[in-house]
């Protein structure tokens, strides 16, 4: 929304939304440090870990397989059971240990929830499912995750036992340990079959909708870009299941891990697209020395979209609610970019 960007207006909004979040810590006596107490540190380290390993596995599996000849039967058969079996860790005790470390709010990041208006149901998922739409992807998705899916806050919020956090399919299924790191913390393969499947019980997901095409967008410091016109199949299987379209914003996302320096930007979006791989850079070191987001993440939830069940959906009917979908996504920033600290952003939908 919006067209008339300022060069690096974005970036400025971020850095200033982060030292304003520092003193804030530091007007409460919390240090700018991990270890400023040990809930926090550990927090920082368990998400580090996770986000090292989301980007190292795939590299450090396949050197090892190359180098090192006696692994290659064993990563084989890794493989074999978990993409052609489809064997996976079930979500354990992981889940509820991360949920209570609260890595959002040790951080200075917050959770805002708009209040139902007149004719509108406040969310429930004691009561039935949801479907989360999250953007933007960023490189880690940290926000939504950090503030809603591993809160115990943000569960108790929504009457939530657990909220599904729907990944790449290659994350939960190929890369060896951290597949089993995040099938333990409930995260699923995000395919529509899956989808349905999980939504069609009763539990309450969580999608993030622009995906990897997402990901090379990422570190823009003039203007927001989400990867949405042409992403229709959440809203196919929202409606095939009859479940509402819950649209997430995480302001602070897009620029956790720095801006993207990394010249043929749109050379690199075309073949992002194209191939579905984010071609831009992985850095592992963000903050303090860690594989961390830097500033503070502000995920904003806006009301339900209610959907008319149908099995099979006609085309106009799924353009129709992607329609409303994005019309209600960007009004939902609109309303809440200066608070969060951005407000001459602009957001634009690719």
């Amino acid at each position: 929304m919006g067209s008339n960007a300022q060069r690096g207006a974005l970036w400025r909004e971020h850095r200033a939304v982060e030292a304003a979040t520092i003193a804030a810590m530091r007007a409460r006596g919390v240090r700018d440090v991990p270890w400023s107490s040990a809930k926090r540190m550990l927090a920082v380290l368990c998400v580090s870990a996770i986000y090292t390993s989301w980007i190292l596995s795939p590299v450090v599996s396949a050197v090892a397989a190359i180098l090192i000849p006696s692994l290659r039967a064993y990563v084989g058969c890794y493989l074999f059971a978990s993409y052609a079996l489809g064997v996976r860790v079930p979500m354990n005790g992981l889940y509820k240990f991360f949920c209570g470390l609260e890595c959002g709010e040790e951080n200075g990041w917050e959770l805002v929830v708009e209040d139902a208006t007149a004719g509108e149901k406040e969310i429930d998922c004691s009561k039935r499912a949801y479907l989360f739409a999250a953007h933007p992807h960023g490189l880690f998705a940290s926000g939504c995750v950090g503030n809603i899916v591993l809160s115990d806050a943000a569960l108790r919020r929504f009457r939530a036992r657990h909220v599904r956090f729907f990944i790449n399919n290659l994350l939960i299924s190929v890369f060896p340990i951290i597949k089993d790191v995040l099938s333990s913390l409930g995260f699923l393969p995000c395919t529509a079959k899956m989808m349905r499947r999980v939504l069609g019980r009763g539990e309450t997901g969580m999608i993030v909708v622009g995906g990897v095409q997402e990901v090379v967008l990422t570190g823009n410091v003039d203007v927001e870009e989400l990867y949405l016109k042409n992403c229709f199949g959440f809203v196919k299987v929202a409606i095939q299941v009859g479940t509402p379209l819950v649209p997430v914003y995480t302001f602070g996302e897009s620029l956790a891990t720095g801006p993207d320096w990394v010249p043929f930007r749109e050379i690199r979006k075309r073949l992002s697209y194209k191939f579905v791989f984010p071609f831009r850079s992985l850095g592992i070191v963000h903050r303090w020395g860690f594989c961390f987001p830097r500033g503070k993440l502000t995920t904003v939830v806006g009301p339900p979209i209610e959907v008319k069940q149908n099995d099979r959906p006609s085309r106009e009917e799924v353009a129709a609610v992607h329609a409303q979908y994005c019309k209600s996504l960007l009004a939902l920033i609109e309303r809440n970019k200066a608070a969060a600290g951005y407000p001459t952003q602009v957001t634009r939908l690719v």
